[in-house]
């Protein structure tokens, strides 16, 4: 699996990411964004690369959704394709995340990258 991170102004981490999440990488890609976002308020990942979800990568997500509650930040998953957004909808992740696409009106002015 292919991840990339970038800090974003105002404190936003947006994450790149070609794969799947399964068990062969699944804690591997946790593990990187875990360590990039001591002092993110808002995580985005996006998703327009993710081909596949398993249960591990479903808790991964989870795990994620978590620690950015506790801080009081935002998770927004972007650009979810149609299999991998089924699979939200069958667990019921899509009742609590937050996932937009390109046509969603959301705070991309904070997409002004900083650094690569």
């Amino acid at each position: 699996m292919f991840t990339k991170i970038t800090h974003l102004r105002n404190s936003v981490t947006y994450v790149e990411a070609k794969g799947k999440l399964d068990i062969y990488n699944t804690e591997d890609y946790l593990e990187e964004i875990k360590g990039a976002i001591a002092y993110t308020e808002e995580l985005i990942l996006e998703f327009s690369h993710i081909t596949y979800v398993t249960s591990i990568g479903l808790r991964a997500i989870l795990e994620l959704q978590k620690i950015m509650q506790e801080r009081d930040c935002k998770l927004k998953l972007k650009n979810v394709n149609e299999d991998v957004l089924n699979v939200f909808k069958i667990t019921g992740f899509d009742k609590f995340l937050t996932i937009v696409n390109d046509n969603t009106t959301n705070n991309d002015d904070n997409l002004n990258k900083i650094d690569t």
